[in-house]
């Protein structure tokens, strides 16, 4: 009888060890399983469009700068 509590607690010891470590290393194997999938569905759906980011043209200070430069050029093509 002795010799059952003593034993006994040793082997159960062991046993949700190797469960915990089993545990473990399959929470972190679907970890990096979700994680891969996550990725995989963000590359797939990615929603950056650069046409929407880059400038169309000119905007109206360089048109106002480039306007007057222009004119000058006209002044003295005219001969003024």
């Amino acid at each position: 009888m002795i010799w059952k509590s003593i034993v006994r607690p040793r082997a159960t010891a062991t046993t949700y060890a190797r469960w915990a470590v089993f545990a473990r290393s399959a929470v972190e194997t679907v970890s990096d399983f979700a994680g891969v999938v996550q990725n995989l569905v963000l590359d797939v759906r990615d929603s950056y469009r650069p046409e929407l980011h880059y400038m169309r043209g000119p905007g109206p200070k360089w048109r106002a700068r480039h306007q007057l430069g222009r004119q000058r050029v006209d002044l003295i093509n005219l001969g003024m």
